[in-house]
């Protein structure tokens, strides 16, 4: 009798619960309909798992788009710090007041990061930041173009939704104006060099130079790359393409803006995705 009251229990949860999402839940990417029959409730998270309402366990292989790449336990010593700070200063508008946390933070940053990477802006999440790279690299270099891969993803703001690459920028493609997308060196349906991977890949770049120098270097502010692709097929950009890149950065004053929301911290084997690739 037991068992049949908390599965009635468990029941009347998931009913009021997709009851809810139905009537007052909007998803992203698409028709939200599909999206709320496929979605899992979930009632807790441990380590790399999630439960169910009905206590089945999923492994969570997405890590929740890399958001949870630690895992969904915190440790105990995490709580009590966050739990303090929110007892001290809970919020701060960062132009007009600033913390020790927000201090030390960016001190710890700077030893983290290699060469003159020093000084760090925080943001709410990817495509926040992205939008504000975009801004900067705008204001500082006084150019308004800006080149991305076409198998990419920085964002679902405007900005960073037109520099992505794939299908879901289709949307605003009319709305926003200054987005150039660029060859990759692993396209779909044809390879730059049949014979040597490495003939392919300068190929590649001398297809980007000449784009460089056909759209004019004087109006490009930046080149914009996902250190490793991430949602359009985790691919491994050579070597070769990412310094040939930084070398054309280089030649024409360009700025080149690296990606890392999915790949940075440790989430390739390095702190940062962009320190696999040497010069």
């Amino acid at each position: 009798v037991h068992g049949g009251k908390k599965k009635l229990h468990i029941y009347k949860k998931k009913a009021e619960q997709a009851q809810a999402i139905k009537d007052n839940s909007i998803f992203t990417w698409g028709a939200s309909e599909p999206a709320r029959e496929l979605a899992i409730p979930v009632s807790r998270a441990s380590g790399v798992y999630l439960y169910g309402l009905d206590g089945k366990q999923y492994f969570d292989l997405s890590s929740q788009a890399m958001c949870a790449n630690l895992g969904h336990s915190v440790p105990d010593i995490i709580k009590q710090a966050v739990q303090d700070q929110m007892s001290d200063v809970c919020y701060v508008y960062g132009d007009l007041y600033t913390t020790e946390i927000r201090a030390r933070l960016s001190a710890l940053l700077a030893d983290l990061f290699p060469g003159d990477l020093n000084s760090f802006l925080f943001a709410s999440g990817g495509s926040e930041a992205n939008e504000a790279a975009i801004r900067m690299a705008r204001k500082f270099t006084g150019r308004h173009k800006i080149m991305s891969r076409y198998r990419s993803y920085h964002g679902g703001t405007t900005n960073a939704l037109a520099m992505t690459g794939d299908s879901r920028r289709w949307p605003v493609d009319s709305s926003v104006t200054g987005f150039i997308k660029i060859m990759d060196p692993y396209p779909f349906h044809f390879k730059w060099d049949e014979k040597d991977e490495m003939v392919g890949i300068q190929r590649c770049l001398d297809a980007l130079h000449d784009q460089i120098l056909f759209e004019g270097p004087n109006t490009i502010a930046a080149i914009v790359l996902e250190s490793i692709t991430g949602t359009n097929g985790w691919l491994v950009p050579p070597a070769l393409f990412m310094q040939g890149v930084r070398s054309l950065c280089d030649q024409y004053g360009i700025i080149l803006i690296c990606d890392e929301v999915m790949t940075g911290f440790g989430r390739t084997g390095k702190m940062f995705g962009f320190e696999h690739f040497e010069g």
